[in-house]
Order: structure tokens, then sequence, then C-alpha cells
């Protein structure tokens, strides 16, 4: 075939192509700028990597929480059960009693109707152990055999705050037992051995009338107090007795002393004198 029919042929392609498809120039410009424009553009089903957030951390936190919640609820639940106990059954005004009544009953006082009808030997012992085991006895001077020197002014005071303002006392040298309260120069000598006292009040039973709380005290030895109390262990009592007290803006005062109906009933007491 000559050259002029090769290029004649070639040229009839060309015509028939760009009749078919467009200018193959423009074809290619097209393609290439689509294949642009798909690049510029978002691929949904590709996400960009976030950056890792600290897991761990907020696991631990949210485990520390947890555990904060739950001891919070079980402090809450604890503290309600207590206080519900606490008002059921008196027991811290029970206790504060039981503390008050402490110098009293450890001398095992006999009953009483007035507070002056007791010998002032029973409440200058009582007195004089209410300093012991309730005051601060810091301040005190303490002789060369070890005894706390307490002035009796103090002893006075003492005893009003056991029996009331209307106590008195007759200043005395006091003996019971191998125990002795040397009374000299308006001062005693006493010693602070817990060994004498005889028993530690346990109030089993609690009443209020008209302001008046009417107490059924037991009388426990003091050894055989701890240890019920340390082990949960049932303590018998030597005896009982009815104390009857008053309590005015926290200030306690010992009324009287009795024995108990079933000591009448059984006719250990003599009501006939």
């Amino acid at each position: 075939m000559s050259k002029k029919k090769r290029k004649s042929a070639e040229q009839h392609n060309d015509e028939v192509l760009s009749e078919l498809f467009g200018n193959i120039e423009d074809v290619d410009s097209d393609i290439e700028n689509n294949i642009t424009e798909l690049g510029d553009m978002p691929d949904d089903d590709i996400k960009t990597a976030e950056p890792p957030k600290k897991h761990r951390f907020f696991f631990g936190f949210a485990i520390f929480t947890v555990i904060m919640a739950v001891i919070g609820i079980i402090s809450c639940v604890s503290f309600i059960s207590g206080a519900i106990r606490n008002i059921v059954d008196n027991t811290s005004l029970k206790n504060e009693f039981a503390r008050f009544l402490l110098p009293v009953v450890a001398n095992d006082i006999p009953a009483f109707e007035q507070p002056n009808d007791l010998p002032d030997s029973v409440k200058i012992r009582c007195s004089v152990w209410n300093i012991l085991i309730n005051k601060d006895i810091s301040g005190y001077k303490i002789s060369l055999d070890g005894q706390y020197q307490i002035p009796e002014y103090d002893i006075d005071k003492s005893c009003k705050e056991l029996f009331g303002s209307e106590a008195t006392l007759n200043h005395r040298t006091i003996n019971y037992g191998d125990l002795q309260f040397s009374y000299s120069n308006h001062v005693y000598n006493c010693t602070r051995d817990l060994r004498y006292l005889n028993y530690a009040p346990k109030i089993t039973d609690m009443t209020e009338e008209n302001g008046v709380y009417k107490l059924t005290v037991e009388y426990i030895s003091p050894s055989l107090s701890m240890l019920a109390e340390e082990l949960d262990l049932e303590s018998t009592a030597d005896k009982s007795m009815i104390y009857n007290v008053t309590r005015v803006d926290g200030k306690i005062t010992l009324l009287s002393v009795d024995f108990p109906p079933s000591s009448y009933a059984n006719g250990i007491v003599n009501t006939h004198g």
C-alpha cells in the first residue's frame, strides 16, 4: 500500500474513533481529571484513626469510685443501725449513768431516802473515789508514800456533785478494810488503788417519770465485768439495787437508793425496822 493510501486509512480511522468517542486527547484529559477528582473525594469507608485514649486510667478510676461508694454505703448502714440500737435501748445514756454511779456502787453504799441520811464516812468515800475515777488528778500533789493530797474543798464539791447541793460533810479520817483516807490540815491523803473497788454497775433497766430516772443496777465484780465485756460472756450479779437519779442539762444527781421490789416480796428486807 502506498504512503498516501496508508495516511488516508489512518485519517479515516481517526475520524471514526472521533465520531464514536470524541477527541482522544479530550478523553485522556477527562480520564486524568476524573482520576484527580476521585483522589480528592473523601473516602467514607476509611476513617482517620483517633489518638488512643487512656482506657486503663478511666477503668481504674471507675473501679476506685465503685469501691468507695460501697464503703460509704456500708458505713452509712452501720451508723444508722448503731444509732437505731442506741435509741432503742438507750445505751449511751445507760453508760453515762453507769460512769456516774461507779464510785457509789464500788463502795456498796446502803439504801437511803435522803443523801444526808448517809453516814459521813460513806459520803466521803464516794466523794474521794469520784475524784480518783472521774476527775483529772494530775494537778494534785503526791506525798512521799505516793498518795494524792486532795483538799477538803474538792471533797465537798465532789459530794455535792454526787448527792446534790444539800449534801453536807463533817470531815474526818476514814478507815474501811485495808484502806485509809487520812485527813489532816484540811487535806485528804488518798491512794488510787483500784483493787479496793468492790463492784462495778451494770444498768439492766431504766424508766423515766417526771424527770426522775429509775435505774435497776446490778452489782458486778469489776474484773468479771471487764472479762465479760471483752469475751462477750454473761456476767453474774451479786445483787441489784434501785437507783433514782435526775439529769438536768447534762448534770446527774443521785436522789436515793432502794432495794428492788423482789427483796420486799421475799421478805429479805425488814419493812418494820
